[in-house]
């Protein structure tokens, strides 16, 4: 199924839409690969996280937070990924500084369902996502 998604979004972000229309189908094929409750992408500033795109029932909770601060700060400052609860949160990192540029951010609709088979997969989505950023 990976490689499904993969192939989705290499093709959804060679297009010449505008970035937040590329984010958001994005987002829709992650969501959709494996029925998350909600995607949101993210630019990670150096001092502020703030949203891309999303999809799912209702708008993220957080527009724009400080870069230090809840998961996705925690996401950032370790460069590591994130798992709460019913969040993933992956950073995603520079290819040329190994900086946090952005976040793939998912939500599951049940407790504790977010697994390591999950981890490896959002990871690999978040990699795909780089041309997002550059």
């Amino acid at each position: 199924m990976s490689d499904d998604v993969l192939g989705q979004l290499g093709a959804i972000l060679d297009t010449t839409e505008m970035r937040e229309v590329r984010a958001h189908h994005a987002a829709e094929a992650v969501r959709a690969a494996r029925g998350y409750r909600w995607v949101g992408i993210y630019d990670v500033g150096d001092e502020e996280i703030e949203i891309i795109a999303h999809t799912g029932p209702q708008a993220p909770a957080c527009i724009r937070c400080p870069v230090d601060e809840g998961l996705s700060g925690d996401a950032v400052r370790t460069r590591e990924t994130v798992t709460a609860g019913t969040e993933t949160i992956v950073p995603i990192l520079g290819a040329e500084t190994g900086m946090v540029i952005g976040t793939l951010d998912v939500e599951s609709g049940e407790p504790n369902a977010l697994d390591a088979d999950d981890q490896r997969f959002l990871e690999t989505c978040a990699q795909a996502l780089m041309p997002l950023f550059e």
